[in-house]
């Protein structure tokens, strides 16, 4: 799968892949005793239903079904860890590198590899951005463009499903797991290739929005070294 491929994933397609390679991962890593594991599964899949079934008032719509989905498979996942008599402390821990570890490498390569071939790199990454807004979240979140130009884009989500669905399971700590996610394709933005930079100031997880500016960087300038250069 390439980086196009992966902008055209449904919510319904990424939540799988994720779950998929969470479980696998928390498998080989042997977190969980080979002897206990199906029985993890099982514990695992129980706390989906049950926090599926409370959070079914808010899925709306198609792209809904994936993106609460996902929220709920944190959870799912925490509450099994706890119930395998890990603290607090260490199931946050192994559910947010199980999220988000094996899939980082990908996103991160392809997204390099996808802007390095684009002729706009900027231009590329947002309309990446907008076409996602439409297609991946959907009305559940609210999205506000504060700057829409050549030169930035900054964009605000005023309300977040996935912070929706933590809020009414009690998980809203679980937050920065979600957030995470992120990380791998921003990494993939490579500034001084790219001729873009990324900020996210602020998310749900540490205030009441999530920010994410794109700004195009001008050419660094050539230092002349004699007289000549500047003529």
């Amino acid at each position: 799968m390439n980086q196009e491929e992966q902008y055209r994933f449904r919510p319904l397609d990424a939540y799988q892949w994720i779950k998929d390679k969470a479980l696998v991962y928390i498998r080989t890593k042997q977190w969980i005793d080979a002897s206990q594991f199906e029985e993890f599964l099982i514990v695992f899949e129980s706390n989906f239903v049950v926090s599926l079934e409370k959070v079914a008032p808010l899925i709306c719509n198609e792209l809904d079904k994936g993106n609460v989905q996902f929220a709920v498979l944190t959870v799912a996942l925490y509450e099994a860890f706890i119930e395998f008599h890990y603290s607090e402390k260490e199931a946050f821990h192994y559910v947010c590198i199980a999220v988000n570890e094996p899939i980082a490498p990908f996103m991160e390569q392809n997204t390099e590899a996808f802007l390095t071939a684009s002729e706009d790199p900027f231009e590329t990454i947002v309309q990446i951005s907008k076409t996602r807004e439409q297609n991946y979240f959907g009305k559940s979140f609210t999205f506000v463009h504060r700057i829409d130009d050549a030169f930035g884009y900054v964009l605000q989500i005023k309300s977040c499903l996935f912070h929706e669905v933590l809020k009414v399971l009690g998980y809203p700590f679980l937050q920065s797991i979600i957030c995470q996610i992120d990380c791998g394709w921003i990494k993939g933005i490579k500034s001084d290739k790219h001729g873009l930079q990324f900020v996210r100031p602020t998310t749900f997880a540490t205030g009441t929005t999530c920010q994410m500016w794109f700004i195009k960087k001008e050419p660094t300038p050539k230092i002349a070294k004699n007289i000549d250069d500047l003529m």
